[in-house]
């Protein structure tokens, strides 16, 4: 049996500290950045990622192509950012 502690520690183990647009987060081990995106804009599974959206990992640009094989690592700084028209 196991008890809410070791529970709890097992959840820690497999979690990393992160921060997305400034704000610290806690995500599990093995997360990718599409799954951040979609988090942070409030997306399910389902739902198509809207256009003029990109997404920096350590000040690194990548291409939205690399966003499922991504792997987010521990202390990673996350920024997504929208495009929006306008002058």
């Amino acid at each position: 049996m196991t008890t809410s502690h070791e529970s709890a520690e097992r959840t820690a183990e497999n979690s990393l500290a992160i921060t997305v647009n400034g704000e610290n987060q806690t995500v599990l081990s093995g997360a990718v950045l599409e799954t951040i995106v979609r988090s942070t804009l409030t997306l399910d599974d389902s739902a198509a990622l809207p256009g003029g959206i990109a997404a920096a990992v350590n000040d690194e640009v990548i291409p939205r192509s690399g966003w499922a094989g991504h792997l987010v690592t521990s202390d990673d700084r996350i920024e997504i950012l929208s495009a929006v028209q306008g002058g």
